[in-house]
């Protein structure tokens, strides 16, 4: 490029990849990976590039006096109705918790949007996105419906959005969430491995038809390795249907679990309030940790890990310089659960 100085964004033009990945790999970012450090190298050289060592010196320092050493901004958009799902409920603010120490580990900075905001209107997220040069972020609480609101196509179309938990509709977005046919899956194998031998799952339709049906796949395919006498169909009725805790008991006389299988903290309560109830002949099995609970067992989900790994996924999509529609925009990551058992130590089990 004879007669001109070469720039970062002619380097990022010719690797069709971010102005910022540029950067980064020829400061020798570990966050960029080796290849592309060396691509970009080889042709930041071959271009006939000169860093200005000054000036690479005075923006490190403006950037770490006036941003904290962030290198970019992000957005985190709250999908919830509730504004302040991300603290106080039971599983966002795991998401949210790994969202941000993966973001300050990789050099992003964050803004918070809520998707339900009166005040909000899909042409003011655009204009406060590009006005902040954010090119993309992640959306996690969009749990009451998987299709996200009409009028926000320009957003999604222009920036590159993760999907936490929940796989989306019109459009479909990336998405990284716990794998809950693995929970349940090993929920089953975990509780058979330890002598109960009649494991049944409480859980409801909506919630298991939010994630595919994973939840109850998981379930069912753990059920194969029972004789058929063992294998209990799951009692999947919503809560809030009258009538629901008098057929719950129903159900749960009529089969006869030894192990009960759940994820809502009410289903818990429901059963050890029935008369009948013996914790210590049927054991409560939650498919998610949610807050401390004495002698709790059960799954922990690693939401926290969740909400890392789809921070990773937006920084890679960033550094490619990815754009709404390419294949890689409906890729899904599933992130394991782990069984934890510290409790049964203290019955003896294991």
């Amino acid at each position: 490029m004879k007669g001109k100085k070469v720039t970062l964004s002619d380097i990022a033009k010719r690797l069709n990849i971010s102005k910022s990945a540029v950067s980064m790999a020829l400061n020798n970012s570990p966050e960029i990976p080796v290849r592309t450090r060396e691509r970009v190298a080889k042709k930041a050289k071959a271009m006939g590039y000169v860093k200005n060592e000054l000036v690479s010196s005075m923006m490190s320092s403006l950037k770490k006096s006036s941003y904290g050493g962030f290198s970019e901004s992000i957005a985190i958009i709250n999908g919830n109705k509730d504004e302040y799902a991300l603290s106080n409920h039971p599983t966002l603010p795991k998401y949210f918790i790994g969202i941000k120490d993966e973001a300050k580990k990789l050099g992003y900075s964050i803004n918070e949007f809520w998707l339900h905001d009166l005040r909000l209107t899909p042409e003011k997220l655009e204009r406060a996105l590009r006005a902040r040069n954010i090119r993309g972020g992640v959306i996690i609480g969009h749990s009451s419906d998987s299709v996200l609101p009409s009028g926000y196509e320009c957003i999604w179309r222009n920036f590159y959005f993760v999907s936490i938990g929940i796989k989306t509709y019109n459009p479909t977005l990336e998405m990284v969430s716990a794998d809950q046919y693995a929970i349940s899956y090993m929920a089953v194998q975990k509780a058979l491995a330890l002598g109960y031998k009649r494991p049944g799952l409480v859980l409801e339709e909506r919630i298991d038809d939010l994630v595919g049906g994973r939840f109850i796949g998981g379930y069912l395919r753990a059920q194969m390795k029972l004789p058929q006498s063992f294998r209990l169909c799951p009692f999947s009725e919503p809560d809030s249907s009258p009538g629901y805790v008098k057929r719950l008991y129903e159900w749960f006389d009529k089969n006869r679990p030894d192990a009960v299988l759940y994820l809502l903290d009410s289903t818990r309560e429901i059963l050890l309030r029935k008369k009948s109830f013996d914790a210590s002949k049927t054991k409560l099995i939650q498919l998610e940790r949610r807050g401390y609970v004495p002698e709790w067992v059960g799954i922990e989900q690693n939401n926290d890990l969740v909400g890392r790994v789809a921070m990773r996924r937006l920084r890679d999509a960033l550094n490619r310089n990815e754009r709404p529609g390419k294949d890689t925009y409906n890729l899904t990551t599933l992130v394991p659960p782990t069984w934890v058992e510290a409790s049964l130590e203290k019955e003896g089990k294991i």
